[in-house]
């Protein structure tokens, strides 16, 4: 009986043993958890976290503690991304500042170097002479004494009117107050003669071309742009080209509304100054023009480069020579005609014309065309053509 008891003790008292040590065996095998502590409520805390870790393992959701975690690990990224962007909108910012900085500082000196140019200019304008000053050049050696004015009143891009602009310190003899100009005197009288005159004092028929020459060199180092193409319109250098074999007098060649015309090539540079024209046994006024024409359609008029005009009697002669009011320019690959009206009577003709004539290297290749008159490449009007080589 008291075994009984005994045995019956020892298995109430053995219970909570066994359930201590289940407990126990338990509690190794679950994953950790910070809420797996303190009594029954721990106890299922435990065990819940515990299966959510499992779930997680094997692909479910993470616990909620985890998630905790994440969203503040993204926070994090986050802030360090912003603060990184911000870093970088500074450094753009210094630079800026730097490279306007740098502008600034250019734009000062700038401003300091046209300042200086300024006082500078103001001191030269000082220097300025009044037109109606008198002014003594010495022309490699040679004097003469002009006015301010006459020297200003040459067009740009006149050396003279540089010269006395203002814009430059004049050298002056510290003897007599002369300007030295290094170059000859000799022709200086001419230049400053047209200064004065705007023309060229030279007779009409004067043949001393190599003295024209000389004079034009001189226009060009002063700038004498109107000065050279006066002494331009002079035939210097000129070369004529003959056309016709003969010039018919017997024959009488009719004007009557139409235009004498001929069209040409040439194949090396050239000025075309003039051309001949028929005489005749009354008389009659020409006015011609020379045209640059469409190369496959000789009517096409491309534009006018230059006319002249003359009055042709019996004292002529067979040939009269008119003048262009200005020199042509003639370039190769170029197709040009020359176009007279004629008012009057009748007049001599050229007959048997060349279609090829070469003068001073220049070929002139007259084309196929038959005028509104009937001046064509063989006959009628046109028997001589004078011009420059330029080449």
């Amino acid at each position: 009986m008291v075994d009984d008891v005994a045995d019956t003790k020892r298995a109430r008292g053995g219970a909570p043993s066994a359930a201590a040590a289940a407990g126990t065996s338990g509690d190794q095998g679950m994953e950790p958890s910070p809420s797996n502590s303190g009594g029954v409520g721990g106890a299922a805390n435990g065990g819940t976290n515990a299966a959510a870790w499992r779930a997680h393992k094997q692909g479910g959701p993470p616990p909620e503690g985890c998630l905790q975690n994440d969203g503040l690990s993204l926070s994090l990224d986050h802030f360090k991304s912003g603060v990184s962007h911000l870093q970088g909108l500074l450094e753009g910012l210094v630079a800026s500042a730097s490279a306007e900085r740098e502008a600034l500082a250019r734009e000062r000196a700038q401003l300091a170097a046209e300042r200086g140019a300024l006082d500078q200019e103001r001191s030269r304008v000082q220097q300025v002479l009044c037109d109606s000053e008198q002014v003594t050049l010495s022309v490699g050696g040679a004097r003469f004494t002009t006015t301010v004015s006459t020297l200003r009143g040459a067009p740009a891009p006149s050396l003279f009117a540089a010269m006395f602009s203002g814009r430059h310190e004049l050298q002056r003899s510290p003897q007599d107050g002369s300007i030295f100009i290094d170059r000859d005197g000799r022709h200086f009288a001419d230049v400053l003669n047209y200064l004065r005159t705007r023309q060229l004092a030279y007779p009409q028929d004067g043949t001393d071309f190599k003295y024209l020459l000389e004079l034009r060199a001189e226009a060009e180092f002063y700038g004498l742009s109107g000065l050279t193409a006066a002494i331009d319109r002079f035939p210097w250098s000129l070369v004529r080209a003959a056309r016709a074999a003969c010039v018919e007098e017997d024959a009488h060649w009719v004007y009557e509304d139409g235009a004498d015309e001929i069209v040409f090539r040439v194949d090396a540079p050239c000025q075309l100054l003039g051309v001949g024209l028929c005489g005749t046994h009354g008389g009659y006024t020409a006015e011609v023009q020379v045209l640059a024409v469409e190369e496959d359609d000789f009517e096409s008029v491309v534009a006018t480069l230059g006319s002249g005009t003359r009055t042709v009697t019996r004292a002529d002669g067979k040939v009269a020579r008119l003048d262009l009011f200005e020199p042509v320019s003639l370039a190769p690959g170029g197709t040009y005609m020359v176009s007279m009206v004629a008012k009057g009577s009748d007049s001599f003709v050229g007959e048997d014309c060349l279609p090829v004539v070469v003068a001073g290297a220049v070929k002139i290749s007259l084309q196929c065309w038959e005028s509104a008159n009937g001046t064509n490449e063989l006959r009628g009007q046109f028997p001589e053509l004078y011009i420059r080589p330029t080449s």
